[in-house]
């Protein structure tokens, strides 16, 4: 078997494990031996995901928060509480989490304050219509140090088409949990111990699956802490990769960066990238702040991170076989939110409500416009638009362009937006939250496709 047939094996067993269904894997393993033969495949499956309109994992199918090509055709600029809405759906207790679509139905992780519980809802995504509710925890209290911005379900689900998996944090440990999406638990597990120290803001990352392994990250400032990777099909533990003891709330993606697979994440003044199959570290390059919370983001042999506590920055770092150096850096704060790459640029929108494009190569600041914080949410690429929300519940749409600020659309839906947006069977859905009689309602919303 030559280099190329060897690293096209090593990719299919790994990248498309984390984003196509079992049938297509096992079409895609098949073709493996042939390396053109294989490549053919890979395109052409990777087509057939997208238009499934599947959305079933953090950041989305792609991992890196962009939308199918498809999306921009249907996706619409302008909406507002009477335009563009095609359903609205009441989202019982409270819960930061985006929503994940598979097979037709929304997926939405919430945690219902006054029943102590937390619960896993499912919609039916063409008219959002409830059909499903499972409790997965009881006797779930907030911790004492949970921050206000924060919540008991802030993680989002992870899905390989078969199963809904769900990380959250119940006392003093991180729970991990598998559904069968007609709503069956298959196993819960705990995964390690999660207990208060400095600066803690309790738990909020989002799971990764990355073929067999569920990789869950539990980021504190004591030596029980790391990133673990557990078996998808019944909970038990993989490897585990020793992490700075430091509080973080970062969650781990999988890129192809210098010709490999590898899980990337930020946190303890610094940036890394593990092996997949093993947990072994590949490279560290010291950047970023002691705590992060955003995914880091990637384009060709660069990857990009920000931190805001206690120092802020965003960082540029070039990967490559032998390990990775530190390129660029700024002082701009894109915190809680992820950033997002556009061709050879990379987008942010900071806490403090500017939007920024920068080059990715060398952080050239392309330009900047002050939009209006603060700001939670991660934003989602369609086309070339950026749908950006902050946390007054507003929604901007602009163009992903290096040559100006182009605002094309300003949304508002209540008063409270922490979850991101995303794209699925042809919709942009929402998470929101209302306070307008005196009591705060989220709901899930879905925004009506434009007509063709």
């Amino acid at each position: 078997m030559n280099q190329k047939q060897m690293f096209l094996r090593r990719l299919l067993s790994v990248r498309l494990f984390a984003v196509l269904p079992l049938g297509v894997l096992h079409v895609a393993v098949l073709h493996v031996a042939v390396l053109h033969v294989a490549v053919l495949h890979v395109a052409v499956l990777h087509v057939a995901v997208c238009r499934a309109q599947d959305w079933p994992v953090w950041r989305g199918p792609s991992l890196n928060g962009h939308a199918p090509a498809q999306a921009a055709e249907t996706v619409p600029v302008i909406w507002s509480d009477q335009q563009n809405v095609l359903w609205r759906a009441a989202v019982p207790g409270k819960g930061h989490a985006s929503p994940i679509v598979v097979g037709g139905s929304v997926f939405l992780l919430t945690h219902e304050e006054q029943n102590q519980t937390i619960v896993l809802l499912k919609y039916n995504a063409a008219d959002g219509k409830p059909s499903g509710k499972l409790v997965l925890h009881r006797g779930v209290v907030a911790p004492r140090y949970l921050h206000k911005k924060n919540t008991c379900a802030s993680g989002t689900p992870s899905s390989d088409g078969k199963a809904i998996y769900v990380v959250v944090q119940v006392g003093g440990a991180i729970h991990a949990s598998a559904v069968t999406v007609q709503g069956q638990v298959i196993w819960q597990r705990v995964v390690a111990p999660y207990r208060a120290g400095d600066g803690w803001f309790g738990y909020g990352a989002s799971p990764l699956l990355v073929g067999n392994a569920l990789v869950v990250p539990v980021e504190t400032d004591n030596g029980e802490g790391g990133l673990f990777a557990i078996n998808k099909l019944n909970g038990r533990p993989l490897w585990r990769a020793m992490r700075p003891q430091s509080t973080g709330y970062s969650s781990p993606i999988l890129a192809e960066i210098a010709g490999r697979p590898q899980i990337l994440i930020s946190g303890g003044y610094r940036v890394a990238g593990y092996q997949p199959q093993d947990g072994r570290l590949l490279w560290e390059v010291k950047a970023t702040s002691r705590t992060t919370c955003g995914t880091m983001v990637w384009n060709d042999d660069m990857v990009f991170a920000s931190g805001g506590f206690p120092e802020s920055g965003t960082y540029g770092v070039r990967v490559n076989q032998q390990g990775a150096r530190l390129v660029w850096e700024n002082r701009v704060k894109c915190y809680e939110q992820s950033m997002v790459v556009a061709g050879d640029y990379l987008f942010g929108f900071a806490d403090n409500g500017i939007a920024y494009c920068w080059r990715c190569s060398d952080g050239q600041e392309m330009w900047r416009q002050r939009l209006g914080g603060p700001v939670s949410a991660s934003p989602l690429l369609v086309g070339d638009r950026i749908y950006a929300s902050n946390e007054r519940g507003v929604t901007f749409v602009f163009r992903a362009s290096p040559l100006n600020f182009e605002l094309l659309g300003k949304n508002s839906l209540g008063d409270s937006s922490f979850a991101s947006p995303v794209y699925a069977d042809g919709k942009l859905l929402l998470r929101y939250g209302s306070s307008t009689t005196g009591i705060r309602q989220e709901f899930l919303v879905a925004i009506k496709p434009k007509a063709p």
